[in-house]
């Protein structure tokens, strides 16, 4: 996903789940330890269908975290991965997603209520209202393009330790079953029926 905080995919390897799990092992610190001091690229804890990490090269407190399931097929494996962000994090950047939203309808329905009950438009500084959605909108692309440069990380070093490519990957591209466009068609539909429910309900008064 482009705009989102989540990423599913899978990788698909010639390796067998007992290759996986040794050469996971030995990229894995099953310590938090800063990065001059350790030369393996994640710390966490790694079994043979399961590893949780994160990446050591960064102090970042919304480090995404790693999650994957090592699925064997015989003498290959598949190795279906999520990253997600911690949960204060995820919940930061979702409200952030939201507002950005809800600001777009509900401003615009505050200034149509008061066109209707007075006949005049009374826009009090539009400009501030663009600004902040603008400076909302970027501080939530810059966070996105920072999960992505991580998601970018994390592939690179999953694909070396599967020893394949991006060729074998497979991009799930969905969370909660919706992929990214559903989602934010959704959150458009449920916005539009607020703010028309919240000026229906300003004009009943």
């Amino acid at each position: 996903m482009k705009y989102l905080p989540f990423e599913d995919f899978e990788i698909q390897t010639n390796l067998s789940s007992d290759e996986i799990f040794y050469r996971l092992h030995a990229a894995v610190d099953t310590q938090r330890k800063w990065w001059i001091f350790t030369n393996k690229p994640f710390w966490g804890e790694v079994s043979r269908q399961y590893f949780k990490i994160w990446r050591t090269d960064t102090w970042r407190r919304d480090n995404p975290v790693v999650i994957g399931t090592v699925v064997s097929e015989g003498l290959k494996c598949r190795v279906l991965v999520k990253m997600r962000l911690p949960w204060f994090s995820l919940l930061t950047s979702l409200l952030f997603f939201g507002f950005i939203w809800l600001a777009f309808f509900i401003t615009p329905a505050e200034w149509l209520i008061q066109k209707i009950q007075t006949g005049s438009w009374q826009v009090e500084s539009p400009e501030g209202y663009l600004i902040a959605i603008a400076i909302l909108t970027i501080f939530h692309l810059v966070a996105a393009s920072i999960f992505r440069n991580d998601v970018r990380r994390v592939k690179d070093h999953l694909l070396r330790i599967s020893q394949t490519n991006e060729e074998n990957i497979i991009y799930k591209n969905q969370i909660w079953g919706m992929t990214e466009i559903q989602i934010v068609k959704i959150t458009f539909v449920v916005l539009f029926v607020v703010s028309v429910g919240w000026i229906a309900f300003n004009l009943l008064q």
